[in-house]
């Protein structure tokens, strides 16, 4: 693996990172109130979509693709339960 390809493949892992902690401080504050603002769960859902893409670039560096693929699911979870608390 090349130098660049590596560091695209770190940040690109850093801003899964920082995105999902994000959501996932949002959800459980809202969990704990009950109350999800309509502004937050746009916002929510914007970062949301934003780590999928993200993970989508990074599924095409192949040695990366199984790292992604376990995210992936990380993320699916944690979209799961941003379902749940804004129902």
């Amino acid at each position: 693996m090349n130098k660049s390809l590596s560091d695209s493949s770190n940040q690109l892992l850093q801003e899964i990172d920082r995105k999902m902690s994000i959501i996932e401080s949002m959800l459980i504050l809202r969990y704990i109130s009950g109350y999800v603002p309509i502004e937050e769960a746009y916002e929510v859902h914007q970062m949301l979509l934003e780590v999928f893409q993200l993970l989508l670039m990074l599924q095409h560096e192949s040695k990366m693709a199984s790292l992604a693929k376990g995210l992936s699911l990380q993320l699916q979870t944690i979209q799961e339960a941003y379902t749940r608390i804004i129902r």
